[in-house]
């Protein structure tokens, strides 16, 4: 009889470690699920920053190069404005060299007029 109770109490202790085993089993494999979900909450936001960044990046370059066009425009347009400005005083200059000789030929022309029209009254 006392092998059996030898027997019965190593049976019982197996039975008392056989749930604190399960129960430090269950625990690892939580703590193994725990530790993927985090992994892939990680992964996930990662991907997440480095998107962010590549669309920051993007907005950016957007935004620099409509500056620049911006800029491209205004000094093309000041460019255009100041040949404008020289071609307006050229053609200035010409007209009033045109007034001025029209007015010192306008005796001339008078007399051409007046002998085509009237030949002969000198």
């Amino acid at each position: 009889m006392a092998k059996t109770a030898q027997g019965a109490e190593a049976a019982e202790k197996e039975t008392e470690s056989s749930p604190a085993e399960a129960m430090l089993e269950m625990i690892l494999m939580k703590e193994d699920e725990i530790k993927v979900r985090i992994q892939r909450a990680e992964n996930e936001s990662q991907r997440l920053v480095e998107e962010a960044k590549l669309d920051a990046a993007h907005k950016k370059r957007e935004a620099v190069a409509e500056d620049i066009g911006l800029d491209l425009r205004e000094k093309e347009l000041e460019k255009a404005k100041v040949e404008a400005e020289k071609v307006a005083q050229e053609v200035r200059a010409q007209v009033e060299e045109i007034r001025k000789k029209g007015k010192e030929r306008f005796d001339d022309a008078t007399k051409v007029v007046i002998e085509g029209v009237l030949p002969g009254l000198e």
